[in-house]
């Protein structure tokens, strides 16, 4: 499951923290950008993506309340990989690295996560590279819904074909294909901006090498 900030936290890091406002569609920081600052969603929804030399967007992940992002900023002189926007009004907590820092030691609780964070990054990657490796298309869709419903903890995915196709970097008609037998199979439940996963264990079935 993805680190979440737990609600008790959120009194101390909001008073830490410059809190935000940002509208649908606003950026809050591009790809490219000098990486000074980390963030923590304290409410609504962040999109996650990356964009290509032509100008094709990868969705990587949407981001709500609690999800943290911004740990590129702890390198020096790193650049920004990716650029989030916001899908819903969202309130986002800033903080510069050294007032993170400060967060950390006089939270014991707080450095855990913000290490198991970047644990769980450094998973994520590896697992990215073994999904291009070595899934086919109907494998790479199943890895992500049940990669997402983990890390939400939920069986219901608020997404639409267009943002999964995204995700996975498959066209939209080959999403709707797959999740079309994937519907028949009685695997998932399909409706408006929204799929449900009915049976996680076979959905697991599909990723075998076998």
């Amino acid at each position: 499951m993805a680190v979440v900030i737990p609600e008790e936290l959120f009194s101390t890091i909001k008073c830490k923290g410059k809190t935000e406002q940002y509208s649908p569609k606003e950026k809050i920081f591009t790809q490219g950008e000098d990486a000074s600052h980390f963030f923590v969603v304290s409410s609504g929804r962040v999109r996650v993506y990356t964009i290509s030399a032509n100008g094709k967007e990868r969705t990587i992940e949407v981001l709500e309340k609690g999800r943290v992002f911004g740990d590129s900023s702890f390198l020096t002189n790193s650049k920004r990989t990716v650029t989030i926007e916001a899908v819903v009004p969202s309130e986002i907590i800033r903080y510069d690295t050294e007032e993170l820092t400060d967060m950390c030691a006089e939270s014991p609780q707080l450095m855990k996560l913000i290490f198991q964070h970047m644990a769980d990054t450094c998973n994520y990657l590896t697992h990215q590279i073994i999904q291009s490796s070595h899934y086919n298309s109907t494998q790479k869709l199943v890895d992500f819904f049940l990669s997402e419903s983990l890390n939400r903890n939920v069986d219901i995915l608020p997404y639409t074909h267009e943002e999964i196709a995204d995700s996975v970097s498959l066209n939209r008609v080959t999403v709707s294909r797959i999740i079309s037998v994937l519907k028949q199979n009685k695997l998932l439940d399909v409706q408006y901006g929204k799929i449900k996963i009915l049976d996680r264990d076979e959905l697991k079935k599909l990723l075998s090498f076998n």
